[in-house]
């Protein structure tokens, strides 16, 4: 597989049988060359059959892979596939698509389409089943080699299914040594033909005292009662996996079977906190559940808890367990369970965030979004759309969708369980449409923002709730920040403190930093200082780190007394802590400074590198009157010293430069001289400099002359020069003017 990788295919398709290593084989190889690529990611689509199932699933598959590679999607007229597009475009991209089998139509549409638009993009799929796609390589994974029959122990030894067979019963704790019968030992290998995960389960079963015998009679025995009419065409290893979990399932106890069936409620994993809450109650008693949680996992029924606290189960196990979750009864009382932890869960978020926890809380929050999405799913399914309103606009409470670039799939949630529900008038309703109204204001859509205020305050008229906290937030945001209007500075304040009196701290903390941020740009210069200085002193006092990023951000807005006060280090902590939202505004505001600063040239880099970020990130507070306002101050102030062709060059240069590159030039770390290559175009402009072809870039590369041709197509486009010669010819130039350095160090990776 890695050597189709290394020759530039496009798509690798990794199929076999059930259980037999597939995304075990995918993840190894994901890890050990994830590196070698701009971006990375992993998706198991396997978990998208329990959320948002009225979603295309096209959509849904875009939007895990945003996720999973980290990319801002603030755009709101933008679809995830074209955002998705966006961003492989130029970029050397791998990305592992597991279990594709279960969606086989829809990934094959999507994954022809990637392939022709993204020509760097390198894509491993695993499925039972081929993707019908030109081009594409085909690994069949083969199950483990068996010994034959009547093999002699030493023989068998040889076999790798018997070695896996070995290990997986020591770690179990059951040792294979002379003394067993290696006769029935090879049986038992035999059955299993080599698929790994049956071999998992058969140590697991080893491991309760049974003997290899008693095993293999058993197992032998299940298999055979399955050999019925109806199973004609149906491969024996398929049977034998569903007969080693079946013998699984009856070495569980009746506590320890329900909590397995029961976890196949969970989408996307699970922690233990989130086990005890749904699975327990008067048939599984809670101090039951960590040791069954044990149990499960030494049975290879459910995979460990990993760094992240989150336990997984392979797709088989799943399957099955859901299937007596149906046969208990319980489903929907599981379902309805589950739902009520998440709506616990955003809740408690929503209220406890404004701390030194908030960076868990965020954490906690997105790694449950599968879950969460699952739960409002559920409700929409149920006609409990208000309950799904509630979940998702604690959610939105949280900050957790900006944080992690999520905010858009959010409020179309939002706005689509606003067009099931019923359009009576309710505090639930009027809360939701105050939040997403509020939401499309900040991100520059100004008529989607006034669209949902204006059915909002229609509503609280209704139902005299004008003066509600979350009425006069969305309101005062869209006086302040999408009209210009310092009136709405009053409401504002209002919505503070009418979210204080409520205990309601976060969002206090949010009506603040809004009512700061607008007075920045609107002033008067006692107001913005005033408000600023509140931010500050409400976020130290907290420990929120983002918090108080936002808060000194706010400080050197143009309206306030300090318009030169440096932006970098609220950018710079912005950064380090992962933030996909902040850094677009703060790259912004870090041009306007250099205007002051008499940076002119710099600045106008730097207006090209905002443009550029709001234009593939949707951010569009250009259009902002205040934001607005004080752009055009600074780039007539630049046009007027420079000149307007110098500004037009260094703006349109700025525009060209990737995200990375545009933030480090804002932090200062790097200059609008230096080229903007990555530590791996500078390897391949350094050989190509010695006179190595493609061929032999390559094989020192570990890709194919095809990739390396991909990217020196890339490293013309960046330099603007147009062949090897010129390439050549440039870097020897660069190399002489700065004294022998061959290039920066390369920006860190996105993905």
């Amino acid at each position: 597989m890695e050597g189709y990788l290394d020759e530039g295919t496009p798509l690798v398709t990794m199929t076999g049988s059930g259980g037999v290593g597939k995304t075990r084989m995918a993840g190894e190889v994901f890890w050990r060359r994830r590196d070698d690529y701009d971006a990375a990611a992993f998706v198991r689509l396997a978990e998208m059959s329990d959320e948002a199932r009225g979603e295309p699933t096209i959509e849904r598959i875009c939007n895990l892979l945003l996720a999973d590679l980290r990319v801002a999607n603030h755009q709101p007229d933008a679809g995830p596939l074209d955002v998705l597009i966006g961003f492989l475009r130029d970029r050397r991209v791998l990305l592992v698509l597991d279990n594709c089998e279960q969606l086989l139509g829809p990934v094959q549409e999507l994954v022809d389409l990637l392939i022709n638009q993204a020509p760097q993009l390198q894509i491993i799929a695993t499925s039972r089943a081929w993707l019908q796609i030109h081009g594409a390589r085909i690994v069949h994974l083969n199950p483990l080699r068996i010994p034959e029959e009547n093999a002699e122990r030493a023989e068998a030894e040889e076999c790798d299914a018997v070695r896996l067979l070995q290990d997986r019963a020591a770690l179990a704790g059951r040792p294979l040594t002379a003394g067993d019968d290696w006769s029935v030992i090879v049986r038992l290998v035999r059955w299993s033909d080599g698929i790994p995960l049956i071999l998992e389960l058969v140590a697991a079963q080893l491991s309760t005292g049974r003997s290899p015998r008693v095993v293999f009679e058993r197992l032998e025995g299940g298999l055979s009662l399955r050999y019925a009419p109806g199973t004609r065409g149906v491969q024996a290893h398929h049977l034998a996996l569903d007969v080693a979990i079946g013998e699984s399932w009856k070495l569980c106890s009746e506590v320890q079977r329900r909590v397995w069936a029961r976890l196949t409620v969970f989408t996307g994993g699970f922690t233990l906190e989130a086990a005890e809450q749904v699975c327990a109650d008067a048939a599984v008693d809670r101090a039951e559940i960590l040791t069954t949680l044990d149990y499960l996992v030494q049975h290879s029924i459910i995979e460990s808890a990993s760094a992240d606290g989150r336990y997984r189960q392979h797709n088989y196990l799943r399957e099955y367990g859901r299937r007596s979750l149906r046969h208990f009864g319980d489903q929907d009382a599981i379902e309805e369970r589950l739902c009520a932890w998440v709506a616990q869960l955003v809740r408690g978020a929503a209220e406890g965030w404004f701390n030194a926890d908030e960076m868990c809380w965020l954490s906690g929050v997105n790694a449950e979004s599968g879950n969460i999405a699952a739960a409002v799913t559920w409700c929409a399914e149920r006609g409990q759309v208000e309950r799904g309103l509630t979940i998702m606009f604690d959610l939105l409470r949280t900050r957790a969708p900006f944080f992690f670039a999520t905010e858009i799939p959010v409020c179309r949630q939002v706005e689509k369980l606003l067009r099931l529900g019923p359009t009576t008038p309710s505090p639930v309703r009027v809360s939701a449409l105050a939040m997403v109204g509020w939401i499309w204001t900040a991100l520059g859509a100004r008529d989607r923002g006034k669209a949902h205020r204006d059915e909002c305050l229609d509503l609280a008229r209704q139902l005299g709730m004008e003066n509600a906290p979350a009425v006069q937030f969305i309101d005062g945001t869209y006086d302040a920040l999408a009209q210009g209007l310092r009136c709405g500075y009053a409401k504002l304040e209002a919505a503070r403190e009418g979210f204080r009196a409520a205990g309601a701290h976060g969002s206090a903390y949010m009506a603040g930093l809004f009512h700061a941020f607008t007075a920045g740009l609107l002033g008067p210069v006692e107001e913005a200082d005033r408000m600023s200085q509140w931010c500050l002193d409400q976020a130290h006092a907290s420990g929120a780190e983002w918090a108080i990023t936002w808060a000194e951000w706010t400080r050197g807005l143009p309206e306030g007394s300090r318009p030169q006060a440096s932006a970098r280090n609220a950018l710079r902590a912005q950064v380090k802590l992962g933030d996909l939202w902040g850094p677009a505004w703060g790259v912004e505001e870090e041009a306007r400074k250099r205007v002051l600063a008499g940076d002119y040239l710099g600045a106008a880099h730097l207006y090209g590198g905002s443009d550029s970020l709001q234009a593939r990130h949707g951010v569009r507070f250009n259009g902002l009157p205040g934001w607005r306002h004080h752009r055009d101050i600074a780039i007539a102030a630049i046009i007027d010293a420079i000149g307007e062709e110098a500004f037009e060059a260094a703006r349109d240069a700025g525009g060209r430069w990737r995200d990375d590159r545009i933030v480090a030039f804002a932090l200062g770390d790097a200059d609008h001289t230096s080229p903007p290559l990555t530590e791996r175009q500078w390897q391949i402009t350094s050989m190509v400099s010695d006179g190595k072809s493609n061929i032999e870039i390559g094989a020192i590369l570990h890709n194919s002359a095809r990739t390396v041709e991909g990217d020196l197509t890339k490293i013309y486009r960046l330099l603007n020069l147009c062949g090897r010669k010129e390439l050549a010819e440039w870097y020897q130039a660069y190399v002489a003017a700065s004294g022998g350095s061959t290039g920066p160090a390369a920006p860190p990776r996105r993905g």
